[in-house]
């Protein structure tokens, strides 16, 4: 179906489904011979988050399952994450240099991206045969979605998500806030994750009232873009500090490092103004509103399952 709860089913019936579903298309492209072995990886990467951000939603309802499940997606895509952030790291370097395009010379740089490129492709020989790293991936999958029947919800109904929507919620406005108020990577990146999964939440519930809610994913999403394009500048930066001797000439590090800042800080003003959007309601609100979209949009489908029968003189609605 889609990654979003449907009127027709209960919360607990859509979650197992759309975890399942997940899993499902997560092996689908490890098994997929022509999908490249690096893209495979990054792939199943973003299911583990989805998945992740739907045990958030009804994390309320089960804990110690939540528990268990959470720190199985985490770490199934937490073994893989140094291979897609060597990739991340050149596709941000490129995107870098295309920003500021008119005011440098790319040939300078030249150095800086070949030592990029060649840190890759040690990394990938270091983490050893990629089919056989997928293998495992699977394996661990499959295991996962071998569990997922015996999941079981207490509560139904908007009480059923609550909780989990109003916390995630709560958590991306107060990491917004740290992170200006420190505003140091790390609690940026920290803002980042909240904010994604409070983006995925949009999705979850993009069924309740569309003309709504597709904007509140769109304007979630971007602001993912922003802060995810603003941690990769962070691991970037780190990188060629880390053995800056590698890259290149010390003054060409520096002209980039320059860059890097430069770009960070107008990231970090454009998810700003979109954040202080988003999170402008304080939790409790946000989540009584999200409670009448709830209720209307279970009413407009209750509404319609009442037939019409008529009698001589009489029409009445029968359930």
């Amino acid at each position: 179906m889609s990654f979003c709860l449907v009127a027709n089913e209960s919360v607990e019936d859509g979650i197992k489904r759309i975890v399942s579903e997940e899993i499902a298309q997560a092996i689908k492209e490890i098994d997929n011979p022509r999908l490249k072995r690096t893209e495979a990886i990054h792939e199943v990467r973003k299911h583990c988050k989805k998945i992740r951000s739907v045990l958030r939603l009804v994390r309320p309802q089960f804990e110690e399952t939540y528990q268990f499940e959470n720190a199985w997606f985490r770490d199934t895509a937490k073994g893989i994450a140094e291979l897609r952030d060597t990739e991340a790291i050149i596709e941000t370097y490129d995107s870098l240099l295309d920003k500021f395009n008119d005011q440098v010379d790319r040939r300078a740089f030249a150095p800086i991206r070949r030592a990029l490129t060649l840190r890759q492709k040690k990394i990938i020989e270091e983490t050893g045969d990629l089919n056989q790293k997928l293998k495992e991936l699977r394996a661990r999958m499959d295991k996962a979605a071998g569990r997922v029947a015996d999941w079981n919800l207490k509560v139904d109904g908007f009480d059923g998500i609550e909780g989990g929507l109003i916390a995630t919620y709560r958590q991306a406005r107060n990491t917004m806030t740290a992170a200006y108020d420190d505003p140091t990577a790390e609690n940026f990146h920290e803002w980042r994750k909240q904010a994604k999964y409070h983006g995925y939440h949009m999705r979850l519930l993009r069924e309740l009232w569309k003309p709504v809610m597709r904007p509140l994913e769109k304007e979630a999403d971007e602001l993912s873009d922003l802060l995810g394009d603003d941690h990769n500048l962070d691991v970037l930066h780190k990188t060629l500090l880390k053995s800056p001797n590698k890259y290149g000439k010390k003054r060409d590090i520096q002209v980039l490092l320059g860059l890097i800042d430069r770009r960070s800080a107008e990231l970090r003003v454009e998810a700003k103004t979109i954040g202080g959007r988003i999170f402008a309601e304080k939790p409790k609100a946000f989540g009584r509103r999200f409670r009448v979209y709830w209720e209307v949009w279970r009413s407009e489908v209750e509404l319609p399952s009442k037939k019409l029968t008529e009698e001589p003189g009489v029409v009445t609605a029968a359930a």
